[in-house]
């Protein structure tokens, strides 16, 4: 919502406007002071038409409304940017300033959209970017809670990745592993170990595992 000085006085509704490439949106001019955005409904729940006059009450409710549409409309773009889970969406709205009840309001209208969904984002991480940076199943938990992911939620998720998912771990760390160890051709065998292995374990991987598969890597190396 563009920055008040103080809410409009009670007085006559002079311009109704639509804004610029906001379809649906507008801005409502009581007096000299300016309000938006303005959804459609709020305009309709108010009954506001140009040159009618509003209570202290309507304005009282306009600007609140104006407020939660605000942030409705900073979570959408948001969200349409990139995926989020709830809670990461309700910080990055927190620390831009917006009500906490005006956040609420709008991730659970976004929920109730389908366009707010913790399981729905845990997955396409799982299968998206965490499969292209070759993360670990450990590296993998801990992003997902990083952003805001439920560790119930998590877990879920990863116990119903399947035997397929198991196999594709594997995959994954010999083709980080051989990838990597080309880049330590020239150390002492055990410094070259010691540094994969280590640089396995960071992208997720356990202990046991990224030393068997840093020993491979650097067998085919040599």
């Amino acid at each position: 919502m563009e920055a008040l000085a103080a809410p409009p006085p009670p007085g006559p509704v002079r311009v109704i406007a639509d804004l610029p490439r906001r379809p649906g949106r507008y801005a409502v001019t009581i007096g000299d002071v300016r309000l938006a955005p303005v959804s459609v409904e709020t305009i309709a729940e108010l009954r506001l038409r140009v040159g009618a006059d509003v209570t202290a009450e309507v304005v009282q409710r306009l600007v609140a409304a104006s407020r939660a549409t605000a942030c409705y409309d900073a979570a959408a773009a948001a969200l349409a940017r990139k995926g989020r889970p709830r809670r990461d969406l309700e910080r990055w709205l927190s620390q831009r300033d917006h009500d906490a009840a005006d956040i609420a309001w709008a991730c659970d209208r976004l929920a109730g959209l389908g366009l707010l969904d913790d399981e729905a984002f845990a997955r396409a991480f799982v299968s998206g970017p965490a499969k292209t940076r070759g993360y670990g199943p450990r590296r993998i938990v801990a992003e997902l809670r990083r952003r805001g992911v439920s560790g119930s939620l998590v877990d879920r998720v990863m116990a119903s990745r399947g035997e397929d998912a198991l196999e594709a771990d594997v995959t994954s760390l010999d083709v980080a592993a051989a990838r990597r160890a080309r880049s330590l051709r020239g150390l002492e065998p055990a410094v070259a170990s010691r540094r994969l292995t280590a640089w396995l374990v960071r992208r997720g991987f356990g202990a046991g595992d990224a030393s068997r598969a840093a020993r491979r890597a650097l067998a085919a190396e040599a």
